[in-house]
């Protein structure tokens, strides 16, 4: 594993799986784990505890802020910081996300080098 550390990115996209992995390993030097859907989220973060979560809000199976409250109840995942990369939301789904205690919400569509500084900014890594 890279030096930064490991991000669980949770996203159906797989056009967005690849750019986020390539922008963040590749500029960022961080090691990404991508998971489809809440559930393998879920399975993979049995395995692993990473430095950050970056989820997305449509998902298949729960949604992102679902998928973020189990993975915050998983030992050790209480305090890793979640970022979300999402297409537009209202007002109502931000302040739910805010109150779940998410560091950062980024818009889709992204530029990759703005999601590699948002995530070393929320690591401390900048």
């Amino acid at each position: 594993m890279d030096a930064r550390g490991l991000i669980l990115h949770v996203e159906d996209d797989r056009s967005l799986q690849n750019l986020v992995r390539i922008a963040l390993e590749q500029l960022g030097g961080y090691t990404v784990l991508t998971a489809g859907s809440g559930a393998q989220a879920l399975a993979l973060a049995a395995g692993a505890t990473p430095r950050l979560l970056l989820l997305d809000l449509d998902l298949p199976d729960m949604s992102g802020l679902e998928t973020l409250r189990a993975l915050r109840a998983l030992p050790g995942f209480a305090k890793v910081p979640a970022v979300f990369l999402t297409a537009a939301c209202g007002p109502q789904v931000e302040a739910e996300l805010w109150a779940a205690g998410v560091v950062e919400l980024l818009r889709k569509p992204f530029r990759p080098r703005q999601l590699v500084q948002a995530v070393a900014r929320t690591l401390g890594d900048a």
